[in-house]
């Protein structure tokens, strides 16, 4: 990609360019289970059964659009001290067992997902599950357990401070929406220190529920999966446990305990359709509203990260998800080849090199969440070259949006029939698409949908592109690029 972005920040850039809905290879296999907890349980046992690798992944609407103002930092907190101590469990025993049994474990937060994975030799699922269950429903948030990880929060951000991309990605977000997806997958560093057990405890309440909670396991048979995960307490069952700690109900969004002279009442989340800000409680539950507008960080790297972007599409829908789609490949995505230079059929690699003599590059963004999304352009250069490169790819942008031909529609689809069969080839991508959406859909079917795109569904969604605000945010040395007024 021409962005060279870091590992992460392109998981959030270019894993979502595609519209996030991931084709399943026999749909007809899926079964999709409700048990009693209200936990949904996915095996996908016909992803690759000659693997002798199993993954489970727990995934659970608990990402960061969901911390209120006063839980800023808690998802960053959450992920940081993922191991620490665990029911019966040590930190020192949980990293051991699975570390000597093969196994690996990892937490991932997201916008709107907290994600924890297990994965390891398919044999060893079983006990690896029993750990991983032990992190959900018995974590320990005492003082000198949270603050013996504390420095992993610290390592984030001096990391995260120095990435140009990813500090211009969560701009971008917070400038867009302002909160839920506003709220930054980093914990602020006014928040650091000051996250404490009870603010973890009550948002694991308040999000940690079965309904908001879907396991999907490959290498471990669905009766296996059902076994472990039926007898599983979430936490908002627990009530008796954290009774001390409704004494000071800040920060918590909808914890209900009848009978309790602390209970809070709140709206169910379908009820929720205004905001008054001094009612923070209601925030989380709150669809995304995008704004617009510009925010930039300036710092001594002699090289720049600019992005502009519209208000785009939810994965939700999904004609205007494919026409999104299209539309992007139009503009480009990079250079795919290794090493390779120009970007020939790229409109924005192309005009943006030339600008710039090969100093700059851009890509076409397509970021999608459940009720909103960012569409537009990301560039990343050498400071000083940033103005002739933005203003080069906002003309190519501005251009593609307002003439799209059918040629272009037809070498559009096929790049994006391909970018699906490359996502669809990685079992991990697979799964995350089930468990954050619940649904996967079928490589032809999706094909299929596709090809019935005409060239009046995209140029209908590139109107409401240009008809949306504008928002932009950049970071680096910036003191010569164009101001988003200049850019509309």
């Amino acid at each position: 990609m021409a962005l060279n972005l870091s590992r992460s920040a392109l998981r959030r850039l270019r894993g979502r360019h595609y519209g996030t809905l991931a084709p399943v290879t026999r749909t007809e296999d899926m079964k999709v289970l409700t048990l009693g907890n209200k936990v949904k349980v996915v095996a996908l046992d016909n992803i690759n059964t000659s693997s002798s690798i199993g993954q489970v992944s727990f995934y659970i609407k608990a990402g960061s659009r969901y911390e209120t103002p006063y839980q800023q930092g808690v998802t960053h907190y959450l992920r940081a001290t993922a191991l620490n101590h665990a029911g019966p469990f040590s930190g020192f025993k949980l990293t051991k067992s699975i570390d000597l049994a093969g196994g690996n474990l990892s937490v991932q937060t997201t916008r709107e997902h907290t994600i924890y994975t297990v994965e390891g030799p398919v044999y060893e699922m079983a006990d690896f599950t029993k750990y991983l269950g032990a992190i959900l429903t018995k974590p320990k948030y005492d003082t000198w357990y949270r603050e013996s990880c504390e420095w992993r929060v610290i390592e984030d951000l001096a990391k995260y401070k120095v990435n140009n991309d990813q500090v211009a990605f969560e701009e971008l977000h917070r400038a867009a929406y302002r909160y839920n997806l506003g709220n930054s997958v980093y914990c602020p560093e006014s928040m650091v220190g000051s996250v404490n057990s009870a603010m973890l405890t009550y948002f694991l309440v308040d999000h940690f529920r079965g309904e908001d909670i879907t396991v999907v396991g490959s290498g471990i048979e669905q009766g296996e999966l059902e076994k472990f995960v039926e007898p599983l307490e979430t936490l908002d069952e627990v009530y008796e446990e954290i009774m001390d700690l409704l004494e000071d109900p800040r920060g918590r969004t909808s914890f209900d305990y009848s009978g309790s002279e602390y209970a809070i009442a709140v709206p169910e989340r379908e009820e929720v359709d205004i905001v008054d800000m001094e009612d923070i409680f209601k925030i989380p539950h709150l669809p995304a509203k995008y704004y617009g507008g510009e925010l930039r960080i300036k710092n001594t790297s002699p090289d720049a990260t600019f992005i502009f972007a519209k208000q785009g599409v939810s994965y939700n829908n999904e004609r205007d998800l494919l026409a999104s789609g299209i539309l992007q490949m139009i503009l480009g995505t990079g250079i795919s080849m290794k090493y390779g230079s120009g970007g020939g059929s790229h409109k924005l690699s192309s005009a943006v090199c030339q600008a710039t003599d090969r100093k700059c590059s851009a890509t076409g963004i397509n970021i999608n969440y459940s009720d909103s999304g960012l569409f537009g352009y990301a560039v990343r250069g050498t400071g000083y070259e940033m103005r002739a490169a933005v203003e080069a790819a906002n003309k190519v942008f501005k251009e593609t949006l307002s003439d799209i031909k059918s040629s272009d529609i037809e070498a559009a689809k096929n790049k994006l029939k391909s970018a699906y069969g490359y996502y669809a080839e990685n079992d991990a991508n697979l799964m995350y698409e089930i468990g954050t959406k619940g649904r996967a859909l079928d490589l032809n079917a999706l094909f299929q949908s596709i090809d019935q795109i005409s060239q009046q569904d995209v140029a209908k969604f590139a109107d409401k592109v240009k008809a949306s605000p504008s928002t932009a945010s950049s970071a680096g040395n910036i003191m010569n690029t164009p101001v988003l007024q200049e850019l509309e």
